[in-house]
């Protein structure tokens, strides 16, 4: 008996048609009947070409998928993160999701990466496994429009006339559907957090991921940067900036809402911190920190199982108050004010503004963040340059300013 010359073709008389058929993964599959027997020949070299690129996808994915597996296992082992003091030293504010976000890309970070690279975050390393509704997303949209609002100053021979800024990170990216947060941090920025040979910190990822009070994460670099040093003198506005970028002008209420509540949480991590404020004249005008840290003195903290609510919102306070559902301009208008260090008092009171209003004070505000961003203009403090500008729009906002 002659071997077929067209393997996987036989003639089904009762059609009188010839019949195509294909084994694959040990099932014998029909793809179809056909007049002729090369016709069917064909459908038969197709359907295996078909099945070996489908396997090959597979395998694709799951070398792909073992890859991501092995590099999220390896991030989740790293215990520290590292940044250089130029980043500590640059007065920024984050909200906890900001700070949590943060600390998470830079364990994605390894310290021999010379070039930028996306980082994948599973949001089950964010918020734990929780389900995440509609606000919860509005949340973290809020918050990775703070996080792409940073902008950083980096050394320049001549501050005076040199000008060097830089985005903290770009290409943010929530995908609800793979469950993660990804992004860049900023080529510029790279060499601040890699490659550290000198005057750098370190962070514990533990103790990180466990701090409840936004205004802590701060206060935790700075104290972890400044242990060295201790005891280590301050000027009280030299750390409000710093800490808060400038927001509660008054040191009484700096000392209830920030100073006082970050001390006490890291003092329950694995820090040892006393301070002494001094005066001159009548007035606080600088604080000296004794500051001792022994990360193997107590039990590692837990990871915070972070909640998607009004906390994470942007925030100077430890008191903070649920904002309304934002619609996406709302959105804008609260990244904007963002950007200018308005607390959270200050967005809540214009958010009261009818939607015309709010669209009048983009506009107004527009060329406000084209000078502070671009440097054109030097702002000594820019959330009172802008809170001055809003006054004078919307007087009825706040009646007792004067």
């Amino acid at each position: 008996m002659s071997k077929n010359p067209y393997p996987g073709t036989t003639l089904e008389k009762s059609r009188n048609r010839w019949k195509a058929q294909v084994r694959i993964n040990g099932k014998t599959k029909s793809v179809g009947y056909y007049n002729t027997q090369q016709e069917a020949y064909a459908a038969v070299v197709e359907a295996k070409k078909q099945a070996t690129a489908a396997k090959q996808v597979d395998q694709l994915a799951e070398v792909e998928e073992s890859d991501y597996q092995l590099a999220l296992r390896d991030n989740r082992k790293t215990t520290t993160v590292a940044q250089s003091n130029v980043l500590i030293e640059h007065p920024w504010a984050m909200t906890l999701l900001e700070a949590r976000i943060f600390v998470l890309l830079l364990r994605g970070l390894r310290r021999d990466d010379s070039s930028s690279k996306r980082i994948v975050i599973p949001l089950t390393d964010l918020v734990g496994d929780q389900p995440i509704g509609g606000r919860g997303y509005q949340y973290l949209h809020v918050a990775l429009d703070g996080l792409d609002a940073i902008r950083i100053d980096l050394p320049m021979p001549n501050r005076k006339k040199d000008y060097h800024k830089v985005p903290l990170v770009h290409s943010l990216k929530l995908d609800s559907g793979q469950g993660t947060i990804s992004g860049y941090f900023s080529a510029d920025v790279m060499p601040y957090l890699t490659n550290l040979t000198e005057n750098f910190t370190l962070g514990q990822v533990a103790d990180l991921l466990s701090i409840k009070n936004p205004n802590t994460h701060k206060f935790y670099w700075i104290m972890q940067m400044w242990k060295f040093k201790s005891p280590y003198t301050v000027a009280v506005e030299t750390l409000r900036e710093l800490t808060t970028g400038g927001a509660y002008p008054q040191f009484a209420d700096y000392r209830k809402y920030v100073l006082k509540p970050s001390v006490e949480e890291l003092n329950g991590l694995n820090f040892d911190i006393s301070y002494t404020e001094k005066k001159k004249g009548r007035s606080v005008d600088s604080i000296e920190f004794h500051i001792n840290y022994n990360g193997h003195s107590k039990l590692q903290p837990k990871q915070l199982q972070l909640q998607l609510s009004e906390s994470t919102l942007p925030t100077h306070s430890s008191v903070s108050r649920e904002l309304p559902t934002l619609t996406d301009f709302q959105s804008r208008v609260v990244g904007r004010m963002k950007k200018f260090k308005l607390d959270m008092h200050q967005i809540e009171r214009i958010l009261t503004l009818n939607e015309d209003d709010l669209k009048h004070l983009m506009k107004e505000t527009h060329q406000l963040l084209k000078e502070y961003e671009a440097g054109t203009k030097v702002f000594d403090n820019i959330a009172a340059t802008a809170m001055t500008r809003i006054n004078q729009l919307y007087p009825r906002l706040y009646p007792k300013a004067k």
